[in-house]
């Protein structure tokens, strides 16, 4: 996806005439309000917005990142109707959660209001020129970014533990069983100092370390003790890598002892080979084995169960992948059920258009 880089100018400021007075005498401040004008969404936010759908577009199927976003299309439509459409939608939701947190009676603890005020303030020190430069001041931004943990809240208050579609507990624990294998895994580098793949008898060699510390597991040696032997033995650290999959959906569990180093994978999101993964899912708690990816690395592992610790870690992760899609529904569903007043002028005069 091309990154946003930087808007065109904003308009210039109207010039002392009849014709340019009346344009400068409307209130383009805000862009859209719910029909009781207890909520409203200002030209500032409305921006910010734009710049959301404006990298949402680059991030279609199709899109070249390498080619104007407002000379292509996406899905058959011209891209900048489509980020126009697209930051219409994001407003009305904006409206639409703002009112139902408020419906709901729903509010920040000052834990979670002090993590949200340093989550915003820490991502506007990074992005904050790049907003500004646009037209989206630091309140405004903080207002969106605000509506997204309302957005959070209101998700776990309809689905969570006594919402009105609560999810059971037996459901989630089935998802998750079903999402996430409980692994420990180390590799065994195999190949040359160069880099190339060994064959023959030195691959011979690293496959037979390989089926030892299996068979060691089998006979009753603590995982991590194998592992450990193993690393403290190979001659060079990239031997072997006893860290979780840090790209995929993992964590260390919870535990007593400082030496458990295994992890949760998530099926659907990690970068140990394909196969290997099937073998994981496939495995029984207590299973080990190796696996030889042809590409220079044997991967030696074992399937551990799946426990209390890791389904508190990522209960509320799989009721996310379980019910998300269904609460943006749910959302529509509200928007439909909503009157909005818009600013045209304001619209026109903050069209994304000016974002290039």
């Amino acid at each position: 996806m091309k990154p946003f880089l930087k808007t065109a100018a904003l308009m210039a400021a109207c010039a002392v005439t009849a014709a340019s007075m009346a344009s400068c005498g409307q209130d383009t401040s805000w862009t859209y309000r719910t029909e009781d004008g207890k909520y409203e969404l200002t030209s500032g936010m409305y921006i910010g917005l734009s710049m959301n759908a404006y990298n949402e577009g680059y991030a279609q199927s199709g899109i070249d990142s390498s080619t104007p976003l407002y000379d292509q299309q996406i899905n058959s439509q011209d891209a900048l109707d489509w980020v126009k459409n697209r930051t219409d939608a994001l407003a009305k939701k904006y409206l639409a959660v703002e009112s139902k947190f408020d419906e709901y009676g729903l509010s920040f603890s000052n834990d979670e209001q002090t993590y949200i005020d340093s989550y915003i303030s820490y991502y506007w020190g990074n992005m904050s020129s790049t907003y500004e430069a646009a037209g989206c001041a630091e309140k405004s931004y903080t207002s969106l970014m605000t509506n997204s943990f309302k957005e959070s809240q209101l998700f776990f208050h309809i689905y969570g533990e006594g919402g009105e579609r609560e999810v059971s507990e037996d459901d989630l624990r089935a998802d998750f069983n079903d999402q996430y294998a409980h692994i420990n895994v180390f590799q065994i580098d195999a190949s040359d100092d160069d880099g190339n793949v060994l064959t023959g008898k030195d691959l011979e060699l690293k496959q037979s370390l390989a089926d030892d510390a299996v068979e060691a597991v089998k006979g009753g040696e603590d995982f991590e003790s194998v592992k450990t032997e193993y690393t403290a033995s190979s001659d060079s650290s990239d031997s072997s890598d006893t860290s979780s999959d840090t790209s995929s959906d993992t964590s260390s569990d919870s535990t007593d002892e400082d030496t458990d180093t295994s992890s949760y994978i998530l099926k659907s999101n990690t970068t140990y080979p394909e196969d290997l993964v099937k073998a994981l899912f496939s495995a029984k708690a207590g299973d080990c084995g190796s696996y030889d990816d042809g590409n220079g690395t044997i991967y030696v592992w074992t399937r551990l169960e799946n426990d209390d610790n890791g389904f508190a870690t990522y209960r509320n992760t799989v009721l996310q992948n379980e019910k998300w899609e269904e609460f943006t529904q749910y959302e529509q569903d509200w928007v439909n059920g909503m009157t909005f007043v818009t600013n045209d002028a304001s619209i026109k005069k903050h069209s994304p258009k000016n974002l290039k």
